[in-house]
């Protein structure tokens, strides 16, 4: 297998009488609110695997490498790489006059699909304080469109993040929501066609440290697309999610289910007498998949 199927790491994890770093998510999709300490530096590496349409076969592994480094007990910034590998065998519905909008054979293996930086500014700390506030700020350059069937593109999103933390039971009970207001601007080279995206994605977790170097939970996520200027499609996943931490490294392990989606194919009309036509119709598929997993593995330094 390629790298893309396998995540190695550097990012890290200090525990505190047992309990989870401040600055480390126990979530593997949804943000906490603290930021690093100073000088504190981190890598990690993380897989994010996506598949299921309902028909054929896709499967889709997000790759990403990189760094985060305090500046101060408040501030602290950071940059990652992205791969990807996707496949894919008739997993999208021909439009109504039969015609081949996706491909209906998708084979991409780019080791630098994406590359951003990140930095975040922590306004009140859920351990020192009577809850958390942090913002975050990402901007990512994306060369291949990962979303859909991994065709080239020329993309600049900016993604700042509100991050609201509570805990409870002297931290043991971490709660968290995020909002994330996203902007993006792609190109196709092949065609030159231009596309505008603006989403809007709320997370929210709840995870407790179960026993020693272990917190379990769930998190949700809830998105939503508006594309040149028209509303393109919502989706509604939740799962479990898994941290093991110890001294100076952490594995985290998480998964999402869709459990609500709508429209089911948002960019054309599918062929009526297609398989496809009745398909798990409560779900949206085009953009996105029935299930992701993520994998998280880090390293301080």
């Amino acid at each position: 297998m390629r790298i893309f199927s396998v995540a190695v790491a550097v990012s890290g994890l200090i525990s505190v009488a047992e309990n989870v770093r401040a600055a480390e998510s126990v979530f593997g999709f949804a943000y906490t609110a603290d930021s690093l300490p100073e000088g504190a530096v981190e890598g990690y590496s993380r897989l994010t695997h996506r598949w299921d349409k309902g028909e054929g076969s896709f499967h889709a592994n997000d790759i990403r490498i990189g760094f985060d480094k305090g500046v101060t007990d408040r501030f602290e910034y950071g940059f990652w790489l992205q791969g990807l590998n996707m496949r894919g065998n008739n997993a999208f519905p021909p439009s109504a006059d039969g015609g081949e909008v996706f491909p209906f054979h998708i084979k991409v293996d780019e080791p630098l699909q994406s590359i951003g930086g990140e930095v975040r500014y922590n306004f009140l700390s859920p351990y020192k304080d009577a809850f958390g506030i942090s913002v975050l700020t990402e901007l990512y350059h994306v060369r291949y469109y990962a979303k859909v069937d991994g065709a080239r593109t020329k993309q600049w999103s900016l993604e700042p993040h509100l991050i609201l933390q509570k805990n409870f039971f002297e931290d043991q009970l971490i709660t968290v929501y995020n909002l994330a207001i996203e902007s993006e601007r792609r190109v196709f080279p092949e065609d030159n066609a231009k596309e505008t995206e603006f989403s809007i994605t709320h997370n929210v977790g709840v995870s407790y440290h179960i026993a020693p170097k272990f917190y379990a939970g769930i998190e949700a996520r809830h998105h939503m697309d508006i594309v040149n200027g028209e509303k393109n499609h919502n989706d509604f996943f939740v799962g479990p999610t898994v941290l093991y931490s110890e001294q100076n490294w952490h594995i985290q392990l998480s998964y999402l289910r869709q459990l609500r989606g709508n429209p089911t194919y948002s960019g054309y009309e599918v062929q009526p007498d297609s398989e496809f036509f009745d398909i798990d119709t409560g779900l949206h598929l085009e953009e996105d998949v029935k299930n992701e997993f993520r994998f998280k593995i880090g390293f301080e330094f």
